[in-house]
């Protein structure tokens, strides 16, 4: 949920090492708060080395060398992990619904989805294929946050009087949410399954990048205004990407 485009840099450039083993490409994010070099292995494998303001990038190999099994540990951690199975309920926690899951088997080779009125989704078609069913369910609930998030985001953003210019629902890998210098406001769809005081807060925190973009004393201390404990919740949201299900990350 770091606002990277304001107080931080990240350079897209895809940099790649080789450690005793195969190819490992990995992205470096340069921030104004980080102490120390600190390297990240998410779950969809990608590799992110977040350094202080000013480091010297020709020190980055040695330090993955160092770093080489550990790296390696987590990204076959992951990738054990991120098979998808098929879930039988999806739990939005954001607006307290619990979806049944029904599936039904059909020789068509596309999906479909179908909302009852008693939160059962039916999906039909190749039921078998885990992958093509987290690929439904995600476009399910890409459109399901698109109105939820933005409505939400719409109301929070009248309440607090602070304007913001378009809102994009995206399945952001790394971040919650993220607010650009024209004040358009990125939301990651999976916050739907996160405990409503963590999206309003991402949500409140997001609308405050649109007044104060960085992460000052003077920007907490605006978003404490709206979110009582606005500190101690950043951190705890920062390790709510348990909460979301595999087959939402693909």
């Amino acid at each position: 949920m770091e606002e990277t485009t304001w107080a931080e840099r990240v350079r897209k450039t895809s940099l790649a090492m080789h450690m005793s083993g195969p190819r490992v490409e990995y992205t470096v994010r340069e921030s104004s708060r980080a102490k120390r070099v600190i390297i990240k292995v998410w779950p969809s494998n990608q590799v992110e080395v977040v350094v202080p303001k000013g480091f010297n990038l020709s020190r980055l190999p040695d330090i993955l060398k160092g770093q080489s099994e550990w790296i390696s540990y987590q990204k076959n951690k992951y990738r054990h992990m991120r098979k998808p199975s098929r879930p039988d309920t999806i739990n939005l926690k954001a607006i307290n619904q619990v979806w049944k899951v029904r599936f039904v088997k059909e020789s068509t080779e596309t999906f479909s989805i179908t909302e009852n009125p008693d939160l059962t989704l039916l999906v039909r078609g190749q039921i078998d294929d885990a992958i093509s069913i987290a690929r439904v369910l995600n476009q399910w609930l890409h459109r399901k946050a698109r109105t939820i998030l933005g409505d939400w985001l719409t109301m929070l953003s009248q309440e607090l009087s602070i304007p913001f210019n378009r809102l994009t629902i995206r399945n952001q890998k790394t971040l919650w949410g993220s607010c650009s210098s024209k004040k358009n406001i990125n939301l990651n769809r999976n916050l739907l399954f996160l405990e409503p005081s963590m999206v309003r807060y991402v949500l409140v925190h997001e609308l405050c990048h649109v007044k104060r973009p960085d992460h000052s004393a003077v920007f907490w201390d605006l978003v404490e205004q709206y979110v009582q404990g606005a500190r101690a919740l950043s951190k705890t949201t920062r390790k709510a990407g348990e909460e979301v299900p595999q087959w939402a990350r693909i």
